[in-house]
């Protein structure tokens, strides 16, 4: 988060629907929220050293694991709700000591079971289980660009044939899979070719990310921030797109407002309550883009129950009247700020209309 990020004391947060019988006005259910997914990070441990990863170095230091018992409260909290998947992320989620275990809570609940995975050599072992891989709705790959040497120099040595094999059994296995692609300043030349790539292996989806200058980004990448002005060239280059296959879908992040279709300058994921992680620590968001912040959580999890936080947090900080994203205000370096005019950021789940 900013440090000069935008705050408001002109309106204060009040939960969207009445308190039911029994719950403190602390306490929330899921269907104070309108989320059809949420996100569970299970554990910090991850077997790559991305220096642009928008988690911090002590999330990674922490070690930490959630608790089976928090994964099985989670469940039975969204249950009779509008949730109907649970993404599992990390960290690495397949180094958590009992993923399989936890894919097969979550979808003997009825819950379509979706994974965020760096193809670690742990994840290629789970889903050769076939209880495991059965129970997995689809997985999402993290692939920032299409040749080895740039790929690697990004993520580490063996991180594209990770990706690659994991992408290779997911076929073998017939399990629909996605590519999350994160754009950066060395990735940014290839990413027509990335386009291209993922529709030819077999992508349902490629998931293009802006680079956020949070968590490690923040002193560890900050020469890999693309500009306003670039991110502009990546909306045209998507919009452009002309896939060979009817079923390949290109989803872009908006990034900022540049007149595209889909804007919408108003969108809040915090305001909206339109998205919920949950951190092994307790910690709760709305915004991905404070993940990296616990002290700023708008939520935490305890006993069994989600409450409010009452202290300064994203909720205190981006409840009053504004148009665009305060979280973002200070995310791109200063010297790209006077790119086309300094263009208003969005909200990072603002996504562009193809």
């Amino acid at each position: 988060m900013p440090a000069q990020a935008t705050r408001s004391t002109e309106r204060t947060f009040v939960p969207l629907l009445p308190t039911g019988i029994g719950r403190s006005v602390t306490e929330l259910a899921a269907g104070d929220f309108a989320v059809s997914s949420i996100d569970l990070y299970l554990t910090s441990l991850c077997n790559r050293q991305c220096t642009y990863c928008f988690l911090s170095d002590s999330f990674f230091a922490s070690r930490q694991h959630m608790k089976v018992s928090t994964v099985q409260e989670i469940i039975a909290w969204a249950a009779g709700s509008l949730v109907e998947e649970i993404t599992l992320l990390g960290g690495e989620p397949a180094l958590h000591p009992d993923f399989g275990g936890i894919v097969a809570l979550i979808s003997d609940a009825g819950l379509r079971v979706r994974i965020v995975t760096n193809g670690s050599n742990r994840f290629r072992k789970a889903i050769s289980e076939e209880a495991t891989a059965s129970a997995i709705a689809r997985v999402a790959v993290s692939l920032d660009a299409p040749i080895p040497a740039v790929f690697d120099a990004l993520r580490g040595r063996g991180a594209f044939r990770d990706a690659d094999l994991t992408i290779k059994q997911l076929k073998q296995q017939a399990k629909p899979f996605d590519i999350n692609c994160t754009v950066v300043n060395s990735s940014l030349p290839y990413l027509d070719r990335m386009l291209r790539f993922a529709e030819d292996i077999g992508a349902r989806r490629i998931n293009i990310h802006w680079f956020s200058q949070v968590g490690r980004a923040r002193t560890r990448a900050r020469d890999e921030a693309v500009s306003p002005g670039d991110w502009r060239q990546v909306l045209d280059l998507v919009r452009e797109y002309d896939p060979m296959r009817n079923d390949f879908i290109v989803d872009c992040e908006l990034g900022f407002a540049f007149g595209n279709r889909g804007e919408n300058l108003k969108m809040c994921a915090v305001r909206d309550r339109t998205n919920l992680q949950f951190l092994p620590d307790g910690s709760v968001f709305s915004c991905g883009m404070l993940v990296d912040r616990p002290d700023l959580a708008g939520y935490f999890w305890r006993e069994g129950r989600l409450r409010l936080r009452q202290a300064e947090s994203e909720v205190t900080r981006s409840c009053g009247p504004y148009t665009g994203c305060p979280m973002r205000a200070n995310a791109t370096p200063a010297a790209h700020h006077n790119d086309d005019m300094a263009p208003v950021p969005l909200c990072i789940y603002n996504r562009l209309d193809r």
